[in-house]
């Protein structure tokens, strides 16, 4: 597969076992700068697994992944963060503080602390930042969360299931806000879902796992593939 100079991520013929297990097999794409990109596929299918493998939280069996940015220039957000212990003490503030710690660096600098206003306003979440994320709801964790990530001034944000989190009323509220990060901030942005029919009206791009790569293409194209898949016609 020929880099490009704008690519963010290449996965090269990636193979992932666990325990004798295959969970990925033979999966070849790319994550390019500007993008919106939805990866979909039932559970089991290796969607969280192939996002850990571009994190470089899991490394694979076998393949390559060459990542062109600095690690700490992707934002992760990862499933079932929004699950708070009622007992967790740490303000919203502080759980966004910690978006900006760097390997070697525990120590917060000015353009740290400016990250941190930016991600507060950016996710609104400034009116928030001296409660306790324990006690707020389920889509203002969520939004905290991704104002952590932002942080770091990353240029892709990573999001897995991100609105298992969310009630099915705010759910619209959420994809209009990633959306517009992605438009008007220009953050690359890769979402893990199940749900093919919520992403296939926000993404440009859909990646569907099965443990190997069934297809991926422009929205449209892939429901047309799946429904061929499935009936045949």
């Amino acid at each position: 597969m020929p880099i490009k100079k704008h690519d963010y991520i290449s996965v090269k013929k990636v193979t992932y076992a666990y325990e004798g297990q295959r969970v990925l097999e033979n999966i070849s794409l790319t994550i390019s700068a500007g993008e919106y990109v939805g990866i979909i596929g039932p559970n089991g299918g290796g969607k969280t697994t192939l996002l850990k493998l571009m994190l470089g939280l899991l490394q694979p069996t076998s393949g390559k992944i060459d990542v062109h940015i600095a690690r700490h220039a992707i934002g992760y957000v990862p499933q079932r963060a929004a699950s708070i212990d009622p007992s967790f003490p740490a303000t919203v503030r502080e759980i966004v503080e910690s978006g900006t710690v760097k390997p070697g660096r525990w120590t917060m600098q000015k353009n740290d602390r400016e990250a941190v206003k930016d991600a507060l306003e950016l996710t609104g979440t400034t009116k928030l930042a001296d409660r306790r994320i324990a006690d707020l709801s389920g889509g203002e964790r969520q939004r905290v969360l991704i104002a952590r990530a932002l942080a770091a001034r990353p240029k892709i944000l990573m999001l897995d299931e991100p609105t298992n989190a969310v009630d099915m009323s705010n759910q619209e509220a959420f994809y209009t806000f990633i959306r517009d990060l992605h438009r008007k901030h220009n953050i690359t942005v890769v979402i893990v879902s199940h749900d093919l029919d919520a992403l296939s009206h926000e993404v440009e791009r859909v990646i569907c796992l099965n443990r190997h790569l069934v297809c991926h293409g422009k929205p449209e194209e892939v429901m047309k593939d799946l429904h061929i898949e499935h009936y045949g016609h």
